[in-house]
Order: structure tokens, then C-alpha cells, then sequence
């Protein structure tokens, strides 16, 4: 008997009641310009079209295949692990059933982990689209990262625990096989947040190449769970929410526990708690001394005209202020 040929590329595709999305997301994998791929639909709990919509997906195309849930809805780590658990491809890649691909992601990602084989991750900018209001559309472009590779833990403690830089939508990222299988998947025990405890335990252990190539469009719509969310109160992403802590406190026990906790993490996640005096951690005269600097980065140009704020920058200033205090306490 035959054996069906290991696919390059497995696509994991969550969906709970996006009937109205499907397929697009469906036909923006059907459209890659790449086509050795499989498509795994995994249903959450839905009870609109999208079921059907999946079935008949499946039914017409053989490399797309359906995962029931019998009903039951255990959320999108869960789903997208249950996705990985029955995928043979030797790169995976993530898109929610209300996102898109663009056609050429699949080619394109591939010549890049083929020109860095070191490389176990990539992910790159996505589009934040609104279809009915193109002229909102923006993408999320990330410059002093694109285009290298970087070594575990650098992304890990300035993009996803400082957030100096944008935290890569789910529907960029592409890993190989052995890496995805070694970390464990999702974090199941998270709604929000979920997608990003994929990210930190890649980040803490592999080389990534990030890409300045937009490959997805990450849907805006208000039925989504992150706009649900921000409506609820409970998500911000721009300023401090509960469901952050949970999330930082998850990264701390999570790294240390794994052996793979650094001074550089330690002192990101300082800085990271420092937003809430209630989890702050004890902070060092140097950390004080740069959330100073950093605080007066961002109000600094309120305050003064810029030909002026060139010249008293908030590191002469505070050097000063810090000299002074020194001066006075002997």
C-alpha cells in the first residue's frame, strides 16, 4: 500500500461562527501561488453556516480537511492544538477563519527559511484591514527587526514583554515542524493571550528571521474576540489591563521554570511590571533611571519646540538631575 506524501506546509484555521468570513480565508489558501499545502478546519462550538461551509470545503478540495467539535467550544489554543495534533507538514502556519493570505505568502516564506536554514520562526508585518473603510487600512511595520535573523531571547524581551516594537499578528507566522512539536503548542489555559504563548516559548528558544513583507490581512470587525474584548474593557492594547498581568506573570513562571530565564528577560519583565504597582517587581537605580529616560522621551516633545529638544534631549537632562542628586547626597 502507498503512503500519501508528507504536505510542506500544514495551515491550521480555528473557526467559531464566521460564516460570513470562511471563505475567503478558505480561497486566499486555495489562491497560493505554492500549491503543497494542507488545510486544517477545525470547528470550535459553531452554530451559524460555518460548519457547513467547512464540509463542503473539504469535500471539494483533498487537501482541506475538517476537525468537528462535536458541539463543544474549548476555545482557540485548544482548536489550533487539536489542528497541529492531526497535520503532517513540515512547516506550519496560522490563519483564523476571519483573516486572509496574500497569494504569494507560501513561495515566499520558504525561499526565506531556505536562505536561512538556521532560522526556526519567521514572521513579518501584517495589513490591519477594514474592507468596508480601505482608507483605514494600515500595516504594522517593524524596521529595526525586519529583514535579519535574531537570536533567542532578543524579540522575546523587546517586542512581546516591553513592546518596543509591533507584536506579530498570529496569521504571519510560519515555523518548522520539529520546533512547533518541541515547545508543546498553545497555552490552553488562555483566551486572550493565547497566540502570543505560542510566540514566547518559540522566542525563548530559536533563531528568528523576521520578514518586512506583509503575507496576511488581520480582519477588523467587531464581532472579533480582540474587538470584544476592548469593548468589554478588559483587553487595552496600548495601555495596562488585568489580562496583562496574567500574561507577564505566565511569561516569568513559564521561563524559569524552563531553565531559560536571563538578566536581560528579568529586567524586561521589571520594566513590564513596572506599569503595575501592585505586580511591580523591586527596580534597580538603572531601571529607574531608564523609565525616567523613557517617560521623558515620550512627553519631552510636548513640552518643547523641536529645534530646541534636539539640543536638551531627556538623557542630558536627566544626566544632569541624576549628577546633581548624586552631588547633593554627599
Amino acid at each position: 500500500m502507498g503512503t500519501t506524501p508528507m504536505p510542506l506546509i500544514s495551515v491550521i484555521t480555528p473557526f467559531l461562527n464566521v460564516e460570513r468570513f470562511l471563505p475567503d480565508a478558505i480561497e486566499s489558501v486555495r489562491a497560493q501561488t505554492l500549491t503543497d499545502w494542507e488545510m486544517l478546519l477545525i470547528d470550535d462550538g459553531s452554530f451559524d453556516g460555518s460548519v457547513a461551509i467547512a464540509e463542503a470545503a473539504a469535500t471539494a478540495d483533498p487537501r482541506i480537511r475538517f476537525i468537528r467539535s462535536n458541539g463543544r467550544r474549548r476555545g482557540a489554543a485548544a482548536a489550533r492544538n487539536a489542528g497541529i495534533a492531526a497535520a503532517s507538514g513540515m512547516f506550519f502556519t496560522f490563519l483564523d477563519g476571519d483573516d486572509i493570505f496574500e497569494p504569494e505568502k507560501f513561495e515566499t516564506e520558504l525561499a526565506i527559511f531556505d536562505a536561512h536554514p538556521r532560522a526556526k520562526v519567521l514572521y513579518g508585518p501584517t495589513l490591519w484591514w477594514f474592507p468596508d473603510e480601505p482608507h483605514r487600512n494600515w500595516t504594522d511595520s517593524m524596521p529595526r527587526q525586519s529583514d535579519r535573523l535574531h537570536m533567542p531571547s532578543d524579540l522575546l524581551d523587546q517586542v512581546i514583554v516591553r513592546q518596543r516594537a509591533h507584536v506579530p499578528c498570529i496569521c504571519s507566522i510560519m515555523v518548522r515542524r520539529e520546533a512547533l512539536v518541541a515547545v508543546g503548542g498553545f497555552d490552553e489555559a488562555f483566551e486572550l493571550y493565547e497566540d502570543q504563548t505560542l510566540l514566547v516559548k518559540l522566542l525563548l528558544r530559536y533563531p528568528v528571521f523576521v520578514t518586512s513583507t506583509p503575507t496576511g490581512r488581520y480582519r477588523q470587525h467587531l464581532d472579533s474576540t480582540s474587538a470584544k474584548a476592548t469593548a468589554s474593557g478588559i483587553y487595552d492594547p496600548l495601555r495596562p489591563h488585568a489580562a496583562r498581568i496574567r500574561f507577564l506573570e505566565w511569561v516569568e513562571m513559564h521561563a524559569s521554570a524552563s531553565g531559560l530565564m536571563t538578566p536581560e528577560l528579568q529586567r524586561a519583565l521589571r520594566f513590564a511590571f513596572a506599569h503595575y504597582p501592585a505586580q511591580r517587581r523591586p527596580l534597580t537605580l538603572r531601571d529607574r533611571f531608564d523609565l525616567a529616560i523613557e517617560a521623558a522621551r515620550r512627553f519631552a516633545p510636548r513640552l518643547t519646540p523641536r529645534r530646541f529638544a534636539r539640543r536638551l534631549t531627556p538623557r542630558r537632562i536627566l544626566s544632569k538631575v541624576f549628577r546633581l542628586l548624586t552631588r547633593a547626597r554627599k
